[in-house]
């Protein structure tokens, strides 16, 4: 559906789809911060997509019960690798990112995966890379350095930054790799399954490193409010929005993360805002402007080849 003009209902849905993630994923530092230090980044990560998962359990098995039966082990086995890219490595170094820096710093390393994600898909998924995209997705980058610029780089640990840009390109192949099943089976079948089959990889971790299974108590509120917005509903609307357009079209969302997720930290957490944010943040939405340029042209270029 990605690679035609999306009817006004379509691009509605897509829309709505895109601000729902943007808020879902603005919130995953905001309830995570709090307890990250009570809580191995391993567990939170695995008790987060377990939520996740169980909390749309019912309505794969209602809504998507004939693609359900429809999946070859080839196909279980593909995403049971997706799911493990993301939780093992995507995730789980953007849990420790979480730990060891900035929620906003967090926010904003990981929301600078649009970046690896045109470039997985131009090299995977031979999506055009136009000159104007490289100049938005430049226009992006010197963005988020602007944003990462902060008055006190003491709480940034270098293993906190490290982690946040690991998790960047690691979501962001992510992302490419899970567009084909997602085109094939819809985005809840393929959150849901790959999840399913990444937890279930998660136990044997756990029990080697000797990092136990319950989480602290007094972390729950914070685990179920992550597992069920920021994972189960986010994951879910960001893959949905795949279904409607392409890779690199739904990776830019989260270029609308930063100011957000920055201004939620300040608000909730009182972290510092710093002016090189305020440039950052601008830039990041000149990026955007960009983009959607970009596409209002070659949609405009796609109808009149047909009148």
């Amino acid at each position: 559906m990605a690679n035609r003009t999306l009817t006004s209902r379509e691009k509605f849905i897509a829309i709505f789809l895109l601000v729902f993630t943007v808020i879902a994923f603005s919130f995953i530092e905001i309830i995570v911060k709090p307890v990250a230090s009570d809580i191995a980044p391993l567990l939170l990560n695995f008790w987060r997509f377990a939520i996740g998962a169980v909390i749309l359990l019912p309505a794969l098995f209602i809504f998507k019960g004939s693609e359900l039966r429809s999946l070859t082990r080839g196909d279980v086995l593909r995403l049971s690798l997706i799911g493990i890219l993301n939780i093992f490595i995507s995730m789980g170094f953007y849990a420790l990112c979480m730990k060891y820096s900035r929620a906003s710093t967090a926010a904003v390393l990981f929301s600078a995966n649009p970046l690896a994600t045109n470039f997985f898909s131009w090299l995977i998924l031979k999506e055009a890379m136009s000159k104007e995209r490289v100049t938005a997705l430049t226009y992006g980058l010197v963005g988020i350095i602007l944003l990462t610029i902060k008055a006190d780089s003491a709480v940034d640990t270098p293993l906190g930054i490290t982690a946040g840009l690991i998790a960047m390109f690691g979501f962001g192949l992510y992302t490419v790799m899970a567009k084909p099943m997602v085109e094939k089976y819809g985005g809840l079948v393929v959150f849901v399954v790959s999840t399913v089959a990444a937890v279930i990889a998660y136990l044997p971790v756990l029990y080697l490193l000797d990092l136990g299974f319950w989480p602290p108590e007094h972390t729950w509120p914070n685990l179920l409010g992550v597992g069920i917005l920021g994972t189960g509903l986010g994951f879910f609307t960001y893959m949905k929005a795949m279904e409607y357009l392409s890779a690199g079209q739904t990776s830019y969302l989260f270029f609308f993360k930063p100011p957000l997720a920055m201004f939620l930290a300040w608000l909730l957490l009182n972290e510092k805002f710093s002016p090189s944010a305020a440039a950052g943040t601008m830039l990041i939405m000149l990026g955007i402007l960009t983009e959607i340029k970009v596409k209002k042209q070659q949609a405009a270029a796609t109808r009149g080849k047909f009148n």
